[in-house]
Formats: structure tokens, C-alpha cells, sequence
């Protein structure tokens, strides 16, 4: 039985902790709150590698602290950078010394740039300032996963699947998962074939629920491709399918017991076939990944 991982995609954001209700009065520093959490769970999603590729001094300083505060087998996992899965990011987000090497006129004229926007030597540069970042915590021995998500624009092609593969090699030795956000992806008659080729290379698929949507992942698409698995569960608020909305709607969704049940069953089967399995719960507002986390958690185990 595969050992078994419960947490959040998130643990310092805005919201989470100020309308939670998660944190004590006395947790107001970034080390005080990650030893409240750590005796609470045992793994989250670090959400604020996805939205800044972080200065390396800075994410090196975070991981000392958070190794400290954290207890032996404490799992963080990353969430990838913007640019490298495909979504858009502001040249803002990338550290002074990376927008140096950002040709004039890249992007669009309000600053949002894409990886196709940039030279081979930019997004060189990018790829490995992200791999370096994250040094500290895999030394550690505190890195799971980099969760590799693509937009939900991005459909099925070729070049998309060849993206996954890329990042396998580009960020070893960490492992990656992958997430995809459009349904094309699982059509009946390619679905097999993307399975396959997560399995062949190594990649670790992320199985979802999600708003219910014809353009979204269906849930409860349960695969396992490698030792290692892991479910997001991120809300079925119907706003997620809609553009431009913000992740204050977005996220906001609390789950049944009748909702979780069939994931109470499918992390019970997957444990059986794999080393460990991490449960992360992205729908953050007013503290209800928190919620959620504690009873699908205590539903795997109840049994």
C-alpha cells in the first residue's frame, strides 16, 4: 500500500490567510504558519513558482526556512512556471537579470510575453533559472513534483505532447506531472496513445476534477503512469469555463462527502498500484481546499 499524501495547492495566499480560518492568531510569519500547516498536513503546492520565475537567492532562503519548519518526510511540490507550459506571463515576472535578455519588442505591447516570443538562448535561460531555483528543496529531500499544467487553450497537437517530453528532460532529476486542461486531449480515439507515451517517458499524469464543462478534462479519468500519483481537485464552480473570470470565483467551491465519495474510492485502488500518492485541493477560498483536504483524507482512511 502506497504510502498516502494530503494537502493543498496553496498555503500563503491572500485569502487562505485572512479568511480561512486555517491559521492560529499566533501564525504571522511565513515560518510560524509552515509549522502550523506541516503539523496539519503532510505535502502542498508551492503556487508562487508558477506565477514569477523567483530570484534563486530568494526561493534558496524559503527552503531553508520551510525545511526547518517542516517535519522529516514533508513533501512540497511546484507548480511550473507560466511561460514553460505554455501560458502567458509578464516580462515583469522574470528577474531583472532574465529581462535583459528579452529582444526589444517581444511580446505584445501591454508586456505579456509567450516562450514563442523569445530567442533559443532566452528560453534556454528561463528552462534552467527554473530548474536551478528549485535546487535547494530537492536537496533537501523535500521536492515531489513539478506540476507541469497546460492552459486550457492548449489542445491536443503533436508539439503540445512534445512540450511534456521536453520538460522530462529539461527539468531532471526532479519528476513532472502532467495536467491537461482541455478535453480534446482525452478524445476516446488519441487518449490511449497520450497514456502510453506519459508511461513510456516517465511523465506522472495528473488525474482532475473540475467544473463540469464539454470544453474542460472529464473527472474521474483515474490512470497511473508511473510509482508515484497525483489528483488536483480544483472545484466544479461553473466560472472556471469562463474567460477572463477571476480564481476569487473561480476557486470558490466546497465539496460533499457525496461529491468525494468516488475519489475516496479510486485513491484507495491507486495506492495499491503505486509508492505514493499526493492529493492536493486547489480550491482555496475561505479555507475549503482546508476543509475538503481533511474529509477526503479522512474517507480514504476510514477503511
Amino acid at each position: 500500500m502506497g504510502s498516502l499524501y494530503v494537502g493543498t495547492c496553496s498555503w500563503a495566499d491572500r485569502d487562505f490567510i485572512k479568511t480561512g480560518g486555517f491559521y492560529p492568531a499566533g501564525a504571522r510569519d511565513q515560518r510560524t504558519r509552515m509549522e502550523y500547516y506541516g503539523s496539519a498536513f503532510n505535502t502542498v503546492e508551492i503556487d508562487a513558482f508558477y506565477h514569477a520565475l523567483q530570484p534563486v537567492e530568494r526561493v534558496t532562503a524559503w527552503s531553508e526556512v520551510w525545511t526547518l519548519a517542516t517535519p522529516p518526510g514533508f513533501v512540497f511540490h511546484a507548480k511550473a512556471f507560466a511561460l514553460l507550459t505554455g501560458h502567458r506571463s509578464d516580462v515583469r515576472r522574470l528577474p531583472p537579470e532574465l529581462r535583459e535578455a528579452i529582444p526589444a519588442g517581444a511580446g505584445s505591447a501591454g508586456g505579456e510575453l509567450r516562450m514563442r516570443d523569445l530567442t533559443p538562448e532566452a528560453r534556454d535561460l528561463i528552462w534552467d533559472w527554473f530548474r536551478v531555483s528549485l535546487r535547494a528543496l530537492y536537496e533537501a529531500g523535500k521536492l515531489g513534483c513539478i506540476n507541469f499544467q497546460l492552459p486550457k487553450y492548449q489542445r491536443y497537437s503533436p508539439e503540445a505532447l512534445e512540450l511534456c517530453l521536453m520538460a522530462k528532460d529539461r527539468l531532471a532529476p526532479y519528476r513532472v506531472a502532467v495536467e491537461f486542461r482541455a478535453r480534446d486531449w482525452y478524445h476516446r480515439e488519441r487518449w490511449p496513445e497520450v497514456v502510453r507515451t506519459l508511461r513510456e517517458h516517465g511523465l506522472l499524469y495528473t488525474m482532475v476534477d473540475i467544473a463540469p464543462d464539454p470544453r474542460l478534462p472529464p473527472n474521474h479519468v483515474v490512470e497511473v503512469t508511473g510509482d508515484w500519483a497525483v489528483i488536483r481537485l480544483h472545484g466544479r464552480n461553473p466560472a472556471m469555463a469562463r474567460a477572463g473570470t477571476p480564481s476569487t470565483e473561480v476557486y470558490d467551491y466546497l465539496y460533499t462527502e457525496e461529491e468525494l465519495q468516488p475519489w475516496a474510492e479510486a485513491a484507495r485502488r491507486v495506492r495499491r498500484q503505486v509508492d505514493k500518492l499526493f492529493v492536493l485541493f486547489n480550491n482555496h477560498m475561505r479555507g475549503q481546499s482546508v476543509k475538503n483536504a481533511r474529509m477526503l483524507r479522512d474517507m480514504i482512511e476510514a477503511r
